[in-house]
């Protein structure tokens, strides 16, 4: 099986998310895998403006039994990259992450067996922090592949003209706008059924800490790719361990949504239409 062989490579190019991945009870975690494989391979065709038939991909996940509109918005976010347009306004970039990773969340959803609509919602965000994180990230690689995912309110310069003070000041706007995402997520992981919970708490945690070292580092982000370090795993991972013997173990309190943060996503499968 194609995706199957990918996993591998997950392991080798996308160490958080497959550290995270391995707390997952193994029949999740397996589909879990497959189903991030089939995103990951897409993306990579996409990228590398291959000639594969994108939609000979599909049928390696259809036996998970996958939400066929949250796939068909993955697709459409992930095919908005072969032709590339810059975004207009923050917006844009969050309907953008929806697609790309908020939709990832939902098909999460589906294989650790959430069902409340509210829950989901909580999910997306987690989806769209994650995104805004990785474009923070890998800002200097997108820019050798013409492609500037910062919007035109935030910073008007093109790739010919970039200036890293402004980019950096752009950055640290999407930072600060990918923690109310997260927050919002981390509201709702006690709403995670129980042997699944630790693990998206840790990737959200490993993610957020990326996003938390990039503007500690003003230097260092237009040369360097930010990850973590072992060190900084180990000491996140020990984190979590407290946090959620402490905080997301048990708790009665009732989980509640900010419908603004999903202003520009209302209309699209399982968004908060409460705005």
């Amino acid at each position: 099986m194609a995706l199957v062989k990918n996993i591998a490579l997950i392991k080798h190019n996308s160490k958080t998310f497959y550290l995270a991945s391995a707390f997952l009870p193994y029949n999740i975690k397996r589909k879990v895998l497959e189903v991030y494989a089939f995103c990951r391979l897409y993306d990579d065709i996409v990228d590398l403006k291959l000639d594969n038939d994108l939609h000979k991909l599909q049928p390696e996940i259809n036996h998970l039994g996958l939400n066929s509109d949250v796939i068909k918005q993955l697709k459409i976010g992930i095919d908005s990259d072969r032709k590339f347009h810059r975004f207009n306004n923050i917006e844009e970039l969050i309907l953008y992450s929806y697609r790309v990773a908020g939709c990832v969340g939902l098909l999460m959803c589906e294989l650790i067996n959430i069902k409340n609509p509210i829950h989901k919602y909580h999910a997306i965000d987690l989806g769209i922090a994650m995104q805004l994180t990785n474009i923070c990230r890998d800002i200097s690689e997108d820019l050798l592949n013409e492609r500037i995912y910062i919007p035109k309110t935030m910073m008007s310069d093109d790739s010919s003209t970039i200036n890293n003070d402004i980019v950096f000041a752009s950055i640290n706007e999407l930072l600060k706008i990918s923690e109310k995402y997260y927050e919002s997520a981390l509201s709702a992981i006690k709403d995670i059924p129980f042997r699944s919970r630790f693990s998206i708490l840790l990737a959200l945690r490993l993610y957020q800490a990326i996003g938390r070292k990039i503007k500690k580092n003003k230097n260092k982000f237009m040369t360097t790719k930010m990850n973590t370090t072992k060190f900084e795993k180990s000491f996140i991972f020990i984190s979590c361990l407290f946090e959620f013997i402490l905080i997301h173990m048990f708790s009665l309190r009732k989980t509640k949504h900010d419908s603004k943060l999903h202003e520009a996503i209302k209309g699209l499968p399982f968004t908060n239409e409460k705005v």
